[in-house]
């Protein structure tokens, strides 16, 4: 099973209601598992960066009525 998430584990309790719920969910995610940590930018965010510049540097279309 492989899970990602793009939030450290020291800012999970800004994610759970409880802190004792994100120290629980923390320590069965990784007991016993590979945590594997990268450093690189969001495919994601870099393409939605790309769509929103391509959209402001097309002219406005006018309506007319």
């Amino acid at each position: 099973m492989l899970i990602t998430a793009n939030q450290p584990f020291s800012q999970w309790d800004d994610i759970f209601t409880d802190s004792m719920m994100a120290v629980a969910a923390i320590d069965r995610l990784i007991h016993h598992g590979l945590i594997i940590e990268i450093q690189a930018d969001s495919y994601r965010r870099k393409s939605a960066t790309q769509r929103t510049a391509q959209t402001q540097s097309q002219p406005q279309k006018s309506q007319s009525k």
